[in-house]
């Protein structure tokens, strides 16, 4: 498995979050055009929170940061099947989420194309690593308009099309 390229003019947003033994929860993601060229990436250390959560952050982050940019055509890449699907239901049990469900469908319902899709963990390291990198952040939100050098290699690999084995215990 590994990132793949998308169409011409459409930007690929991958997010994913990181959670440690302390509770302390991250997500991180990073924007690319469709020459997989780094755009623009972010970190946010978030403290205490589930991993639902964490995820629903980097998603809101992300779309966040590509509407300030002027992206109006973007594809989210998550790994969290949780959380693309409680962003695809018209509607869903009132929980912790809800708000920032109802703040995600705010942002994608402007004046633009957005696509929120599931991938495997193993086409979206990159976002995986902008997550963990957070560990040396103090707590809040990290803008990147460089690519941190922790993900170098994998901005590499990824616009070689390197792949990465998926390990399924049966």
């Amino acid at each position: 498995m590994h990132w793949s390229p998308h169409p011409e003019g459409v930007f690929k947003l991958n997010t994913d979050s990181s959670t440690r033994n302390s509770g302390i929860t991250r997500a991180g993601g990073l924007i690319r055009n469709s020459n997989g060229e780094w755009v623009k990436g972010f970190s946010i250390n978030l403290g205490v929170y589930s991993v639902t959560m964490a995820e629903l952050w980097g998603i809101y982050q992300g779309l966040l940061l590509a509407w300030e940019i002027g992206i109006r055509d973007l594809l989210i890449e998550a790994d969290s099947a949780c959380a693309v699907q409680m962003i695809a239901r018209d509607c869903f049990t009132v929980n912790a989420c809800y708000p920032l469900i109802c703040d995600i469908k705010g942002l994608m319902a402007r004046n633009w194309r957005v696509a929120v899709h599931h991938f495997y963990r193993e086409s979206n390291y990159a976002a995986n690593l902008m997550a963990s990198h957070t560990l040396q952040l103090p707590l809040g939100l990290h803008i990147f308009s460089f690519p941190p050098s922790v993900i170098s290699t994998w901005l590499l690999y990824d616009g070689l099309g390197i792949s990465i084995p998926r390990r399924v215990i049966v």
